[in-house]
């Protein structure tokens, strides 16, 4: 019996591995589910148009509300008159000077046309955003 020695007890442990797999996959679980959206500072509901097309990347995005309120990159104004400092801004900073205007269909036709006009005036190029409209049914044109 002289050639045992007798063994330390092992202090027990908790092997993390298991866990750290489980967290792993609900990072992958929640990056894959989780959908992006880009605000636009106001809830507008576009006009359809039979010819929309996908907007340029880039542009300086202009959104026109039903009672006449503005946001410029997402920032609010209450009005045209309030906006147009920033409109000028964001414009004169943009390169190229692209503008997507993003229009209520219920917007005041005169800030639509104000905010086209300065556009126009710092020369820059207007993209009208419209909705894409939902197929026909039954292949009547």
């Amino acid at each position: 019996m002289q050639g045992f020695l007798p063994q330390r007890a092992r202090r027990p442990s908790i092997d993390l591995s298991p866990l750290v797999d489980v967290v792993f996959l609900l990072i992958i679980f929640f990056v894959v589910s989780t959908t992006f959206r880009e605000g636009t500072g106001l809830p507008v509901e576009l006009p359809s148009a039979g010819t929309a097309a996908p907007a340029p990347a880039g542009p300086v995005e202009i959104t026109l509300g039903p009672e006449g309120e503005v946001a410029v990159s997402g920032r609010r104004f209450r009005s045209f008159r309030e906006a147009e400092p920033a409109i000028r801004a964001a414009i004169e900073r943009a390169e190229p000077r692209r503008v997507l205007l993003r229009g209520d269909r219920q917007a005041p036709y005169e800030v639509v046309i104000a905010v086209l006009d300065l556009a126009r005036s710092l020369e820059a190029r207007v993209t009208l955003a419209a909705r894409r409209p939902a197929p026909r049914r039954g292949g009547d044109r």
